[in-house]
């Protein structure tokens, strides 16, 4: 499955409910900011070694509303969120500074089939 990115509320709904039991990795970044510029190449590299097992999201999220209508909570970037059927998985969350190469890697391999 390859990377896929995130711009619009409507594309992040679709995504979000689409996949039903499949987990679905979201990492929500926001292009102004210096720690989700040196966080974006680890992210895209893990997302990348798990494309065949694991569906990852880009979400650029430069407002709020991006997260209306979902049951998403993201109060700083960069956040990777595990959803699984629609749902946030609260214990499988990483803000900021816990978003580190083993960090991911270890997500990434919790959810792989």
């Amino acid at each position: 499955m390859p990377l896929i990115s995130v711009s619009n509320n409507e594309q992040l709904r679709a995504e979000y409910c689409a996949d039903g039991n499949y987990p679905v990795i979201f990492y929500f970044y926001n292009e102004c900011n210096l720690t989700c510029d040196d966080v974006n190449p680890i992210f895209e590299q893990v997302a990348q070694e798990y494309s065949e097992q694991i569906l990852a999201l880009y979400v650029n999220y430069s407002c709020q509303s991006l997260v209306d209508g979902t049951d998403f909570t993201v109060e700083a970037t960069p956040t990777v969120i595990v959803g699984i059927n629609g749902i946030e998985s609260c214990e499988d969350k990483l803000v900021e500074s816990q978003i580190t190469e083993e960090s991911l890697r270890a997500l990434f391999q919790k959810y792989c089939n």
